[in-house]
């Protein structure tokens, strides 16, 4: 009986182990952005070490395709899994400029383990503090890399 404990255990810490090992890309949640106002669209996909955009409206599928650099990808993820996805929803925006038309609204959902955790929307380019710095990147990533 306590060969079998103790083979048990060193079985289930093995196996809890080798999981953690495994520690990847996937890891980090789906980050869907978007961003409108009458004459202007953006829509952002960042997953996997790939970011997406579209500027259509009532696009089906990303338009484009941009593969992230191992640099960039770093601190993406450590910005993503800095965030507290229970919290999202209680974010306070710093400024109010779509109200009057004085920035595009924007929101973002963070998606982990196929739960969504939408934000309360924000003006674009002036994001809550607390994504600020995850948000600047993928929009500069996405405008470097595209047009819109």
């Amino acid at each position: 009986m306590k060969r079998f404990l103790i083979l048990s255990t060193l079985i289930l810490t093995v196996l809890a182990c080798s999981g953690s090992k495994n520690l990847s890309k996937n890891d980090v949640p789906t980050i869907f952005y978007e961003a409108n106002t009458r004459g202007f669209f953006l829509a952002i996909k960042v997953e996997n070490q790939v970011l997406y955009t579209s500027n259509e409206r009532d696009f089906k599928e990303y338009s484009n395709k941009i593969e992230i650099s191992d640099t960039d990808w770093k601190e993406i993820s450590a910005l993503a899994k800095a965030v507290d996805l229970e919290k999202v929803k209680d974010l306070k925006w710093p400024t109010e400029k779509r109200y009057y038309d004085g920035a595009a609204f924007a929101n973002i959902i963070f998606e982990a383990k196929g739960i969504k955790y939408p934000a309360n929307g924000f003006d674009h380019g002036f994001p809550p503090l607390e994504i600020e710095k995850l948000v600047t990147k993928i929009t500069n990533l996405a405008e470097k890399n595209n047009e819109y």
